[in-house]
């Protein structure tokens, strides 16, 4: 069986965290279908009836597991596009990395990424949405210093940062495609950030 990162403690419930925990853990390794709320109670260390004390049902565990991992990958990506430290290309493949890397190490490493991808589909599209929304915003906002501290210039190629942020995005998204394992996306994205700032180079 494969090891699966630990999920992020968010919250200051340490019993809601060990249920989330417990149910990403549940959910890679097992199958979201196959999971049952017993499972994810036994894995937490408490009772099933405690479950409900936090959560609804299997789908509402499986929505705020996506809510966490969701926003612990936008306060990485946050921190990347912040960083005084680097140079605008490890700025941007820092940010690719941490807002898709996590969803693509559970899609290619669960046996069970083809099932989590679909339900994530069914029961997550306005959380994606809004994470969208947030890392698009804060992509646009780090192209504008970028701009303005000379590090690109975007209007040679006709863009606008937001249609930038955007076109940047989708990119990455079109890199999961065949990448065999996480290793292969970071490779990907590496190339990917470096031919797009290049391509701007005032």
């Amino acid at each position: 069986m494969r090891a699966f990162v630990k999920m992020p403690t968010m919250s200051k419930d340490k019993k809601r965290d060990a249920i989330l925990e417990a149910a990403y853990r549940q959910f890679s390794h097992y199958s979201f279908r196959k999971t049952s709320m017993e499972d994810i109670a036994q894995a937490a260390g408490i009772s099933r009836a405690s479950i409900y004390s936090y959560f609804q049902n299997k789908d509402d565990i499986f929505r705020n597991v996506s809510i966490q991992l969701h926003d612990q990958a936008e306060q990485m990506a946050q921190a990347s596009l912040e960083s005084s430290g680097n140079d605008i290309t490890s700025r941007i493949e820092g940010a690719l990395l941490a807002r898709h890397g996590p969803f693509q190490k559970v899609a290619t490493e669960s046996t069970y990424g083809t099932e989590i991808y679909d339900e994530h589909h069914r029961l997550c599209s306005d959380i994606v949405s809004d994470a969208n929304r947030k890392f698009l915003k804060s992509l646009t906002e780090a192209l504008n210093n970028a701009v303005r501290n000379n590090e690109i210039d975007l209007q040679c190629a006709g863009l606008s940062t937001e249609a930038a942020a955007e076109l940047i995005n989708f990119g990455a998204s079109g890199l999961k495609q065949g990448a065999k394992d996480l290793s292969s996306f970071e490779r990907r994205i590496k190339s990917f950030a470096r031919l797009f700032v290049q391509a701007c180079r005032p």
